[in-house]
């Protein structure tokens, strides 16, 4: 740790102590079962392609296409003790791969892929993780399910932990104090794109984050009052369909079928996993989901929307707005019941996606209506930024929130285990700009109705934009309300997301905020997501300041199959 980075911190081989000791696992047609592998394309089965690299590693690499459909296999390690563990993924031109790996002890696998087309193609080195060996295999699958993308593995690298490394890794994973890092995970985006049909396969969506600097999983439900499971107050969305308007849409609803069929609940099994690798989770809804823009709106709009067309907000001209207004009593009880629900499934506290989530009230009649009681004007003849507007506007919100907060205490009062629920809310980064749609953050901070923020400005909503942490600080300080900003992953890697997180930290924020992590640890750059699963770690951030480059490491072939790859006129040239 030269240079203030753990090893495991980062994506090299070379940066372990017995890097030169590294067992390296190139002929997988030792995979097992034998009968998964063929040395021709075959549907079900991976094929074997021998091969040879430019710096001498010699094997045989296991390869599915997207088509292919190859059932899961396992890498004997033959080992014990402590080891680093990386996989060698092939990828190429219109080939990349997309791996899902577990230790065989593991309840759920994690992605690991490589889409570079570097010297017409190549092994990428991906670090996996440290693990205690036990003589365990390695397990390997194509996709869950199979479909969109191939797979290609050409080796699996173990190197044993130096007494140092080993003592080093287990202090740092005692440090609880690094674990303030903020998952959200939006509910729907895995299932559409992966279309989960275990518990395996779901509990993917918080593998990942074991073992890291994630301490709280913000679970959402996709909508307003839609949920993945069979529900009192929710919505199954899509059940009742024969034709979808995308290929995902029929995805989550095959995957919503199949878990009621084998009788789990998929939210309460991802709200135990969570639990099971180390993290608190928050859950509940994003309130502006209540439709979406056509062709999907028929998948969308829930039944309790659909029956209630005047409750729905309404702009002072007149115009109708997809959303349900929170003026209407019966809005936030539907809201509420459905959230307290959601809670009851064994979660550690409640959540509003505010930043998915606005406006909450606009001028649909019973706003007017409550406005002429009290004022005796009609607000629609007004400027919308009187403070009578805002303020009414505020009381409603505040009067859901403590509507929210009888209701978890409730769920707390029930389970009688002395600990308390929380909630949380996802807001926009200035006081005016969550003003402006009812959200007093310093009101429900003194009230006690918020236990945690979590500042999210980049989306919708957002007039004035940006960060203003010394609002946030000053509102939260006295109730020890600890506050999270997002980052902006947009940023590739690199001194403009450290810089970021460290001035956060510098402005008195407990932690940050990752937006749909789950996303981010699936992608390629997984350089980016050794950063992100360690921003708990200020002083590793600090050292990476000064870290250029990417750590991953790739071979280029020699031969591939019976072709010789680096001649003067390889099989590509010309094509």
């Amino acid at each position: 740790m030269t240079d203030g980075i753990a090893p495991w911190a980062q994506g090299s081989a070379a940066r372990w102590a017995n890097a030169a000791s590294a067992v390296v696992r190139s002929d997988m047609s030792q995979a097992l079962p034998a009968e998964a592998l063929s040395p021709r394309a075959k549907h079900g089965r991976w094929k074997l392609i021998p091969y040879e690299t430019t710096d001498g590693l010699a094997g045989q690499m296991i390869w599915a296409s997207p088509l292919t459909d190859a059932p899961p296999v396992k890498v004997p390690l033959d080992a014990t003790g402590w080891h680093a563990v990386f996989v060698g993924l092939f990828s190429t031109s219109e080939a990349p791969s997309f791996a899902w790996i577990r230790l065989e002890s593991e309840p759920a696998a994690v992605a690991r892929s490589n889409d570079s087309t570097l010297g017409y193609g190549n092994i990428a080195e991906l670090f996996y993780k440290v693990a205690r060996l036990d003589g365990e295999s390695l397990v390997i699958r194509q996709q869950y399910p199979a479909g969109a993308r191939g797979c290609g593995v050409a080796y699996v690298k173990i190197i044993p932990l130096s007494p140092a490394e080993v003592e080093a890794f287990k202090a740092d994973r005692r440090d609880a104090s690094t674990r303030r890092v903020v998952a959200t995970n939006d509910g729907f985006s895995t299932t559409f794109y992966h279309r989960p049909m275990t518990p395996e396969a779901l509990l993917a969506q918080v593998a990942a984050l074991r073992g890291t600097d994630f301490g709280t999983l913000v679970l959402h439900s996709f909508g307003a009052d839609r949920v993945a499971y069979p529900s009192k107050h929710g919505y199954n969305a899509g059940l009742e369909m024969d034709d979808f308007p995308r290929e995902g849409d029929r995805n989550y609803v095959d995957s919503v079928r199949a878990f009621a069929a084998q009788g789990i609940n998929p939210t309460a099994t991802l709200i135990q996993g969570a639990h099971d690798a180390g993290l608190k989770v928050h859950i509940g809804i994003r309130p502006a989901g209540w439709s979406f823009f056509e062709p999907y709106a028929e998948f969308w709009e829930s039944p309790f929307y659909i029956a209630h067309p005047e409750w729905r907000c309404v702009d002072r001209d007149g115009t109708p707005v997809t959303r349900m207004s929170w003026a209407v009593p019966e809005v936030r009880k539907h809201l509420v019941d459905l959230v307290a629900e959601m809670v009851g499934l064994g979660a550690d506290g409640a959540h509003l996606v505010f930043n998915r989530g606005f406006p909450l009230v606009l001028f649909e009649e019973p706003f007017v209506k409550m406005f002429r009681e009290r004022f005796g004007e009609d607000p629609r003849g007004i400027d919308e930024a009187d403070e009578r507007i805002t303020r009414l506007r505020s009381e409603i919100v505040t009067s859901f929130m403590r509507e929210l907060r009888d209701a978890v205490d409730a769920e707390q009062r029930r389970r009688g285990d002395g600990k308390s629920l929380e909630i949380s809310a996802m807001v926009l980064g200035t006081e005016a700009d969550n003003l402006r749609y009812g959200l007093d953050l310093r009101r429900l901070v003194e009230a006690s109705l918020l236990d945690e923020i979590h500042i999210y400005p980049y989306d919708f909503g957002a007039v004035e934009g940006g960060f203003d942490l010394a609002f946030f600080r000053e509102i939260c300080a006295a109730r020890r309300v600890p506050f999270y900003p997002t980052l902006n992953t947009g940023y590739h890697t690199g001194r403009p997301l450290f810089e970021q997180a460290l001035e956060f930290y510098a402005q008195g924020a407990a932690g940050v905020t990752v937006f749909d992590a789950e996303h981010l640890a699936n992608e390629p750059n997984h350089e980016k997501w050794f950063t992100l699963s360690r921003m708990g770690h200020v002083e590793e951030l600090k050292a990476r300041l000064d870290v250029a480059g990417s750590e991953v490491t790739y071979k280029t072939f020699h031969r591939l199959g019976d072709q010789i790859r680096d001649s003067r006129y390889g099989p590509f040239w010309g094509g």
